[in-house]
């Protein structure tokens, strides 16, 4: 069996696929955010790794995909907040953007309110989003069904 990475699966294992780099992405960025609370490029991380696998999971699980947008919304909002208006990263920049875009379309809201909007989604799931899950990780390696 030739799998992408040249490496052949070893009896036991389990090939990582792009779902689990995303949840394990989270997971590091959320132990970065707890040795440096005030470093606004690990929320960032944060968002950008439940995009990712929110975008992965969308078409087998809306509903759960929904739920991780809303903690992507939340990490990049709170990386926003904490970051100086001089010193906003493109990433940062790019993820508020994609999220609050999401925001929009999905709310059918003005550019106006939806700053508003990502402000509530912040307080609503930012602590959900920092806890370090294992549902994230449950989304992501689904066990098959026999």
């Amino acid at each position: 069996m030739k799998t992408t990475n040249g490496k052949k699966p070893t009896a036991g294992s389990r090939q990582a696929g792009p779902a689990t780099e995303h949840a394990d992405g989270a997971r590091r960025a959320r132990e970065a955010i707890k040795k440096d609370p005030n470093a606004p490029e690990h929320y960032t991380a944060l968002a950008g790794s439940l995009r990712m696998l929110a975008q992965f999971l969308r078409e087998r699980n809306p509903e759960a995909s929904d739920n991780l947008l809303h903690l992507a919304c939340a990490a990049a909002w709170e990386a926003k907040r904490r970051s100086t208006p001089a010193l906003v990263s493109g990433r940062t920049k790019q993820e508020v953007k994609i999220l609050t875009a999401w925001v929009r379309m999905r709310e059918h809201l003005a550019p106006e309110e939806s700053e508003a909007r990502m402000e509530q989604i912040r307080c609503e799931y930012l602590a959900e989003a920092l806890r370090d899950s294992d549902s994230v990780h449950a989304l992501a390696n689904p066990e098959p069904l026999d």
